[in-house]
């Protein structure tokens, strides 16, 4: 039987292992992202964003994904929404940011787990796990752990 009460440095380096790799897998993602962006605008396409404002007064808007700009907007529901994208972008030049390729690849965890590591992508996820967390977890500055994390 395994003593859990005494440090385990096979798993503790397993788990800091596990967290790095899930770090730098998820930049690498997030640049292909980009990459997919960048490819879509080089060949004319516009990245839009925005939906449904509120349910309750049906109310709805098209913005523009990076500046935030409010491009049109209106009542009516989906199919008010529907019609001024297609008066708007009567060539079918505009790509919602959902429906951006996101890669998301797995992370092999050896030596973890199922469970645990499925705990450790929640916990690198989560709002509540500040920068400065993960950082003295793995040994990285706050910055380079900001700059992995970005939109995780």
């Amino acid at each position: 039987m395994t003593d859990t009460t005494r440090p385990q440095p096979a798993v503790d380096a397993a788990v800091r292992d596990f967290v790095n790799a899930l770090l730098r897998q998820r930049l690498a993602d997030e640049e292909a992202r980009r990459e997919g962006i960048n490819e879509l605008e080089r060949t004319g396409h516009r990245i839009i964003d925005g939906g449904q404002t509120n349910s309750y007064l049906d109310t709805w808007e098209i913005t523009d994904w990076h500046t935030g700009e409010v491009i049109v907007g209106g009542t009516g529901g989906y199919e008010a929404y529907d019609a001024a994208a297609q008066r708007f972008d009567p060539d079918g030049m505009w790509v919602h940011i959902d429906n951006v390729d996101n890669p998301v690849t797995d992370v092999e965890h050896p030596g973890l787990p199922t469970s645990l590591a499925e705990a450790l992508q929640d916990w690198l996820g989560s709002i509540s796990t500040s920068d400065r967390d993960v950082a003295g977890f793995v040994g990285w500055s706050v910055e380079e752990v900001a700059r992995h994390r970005a939109e995780y």
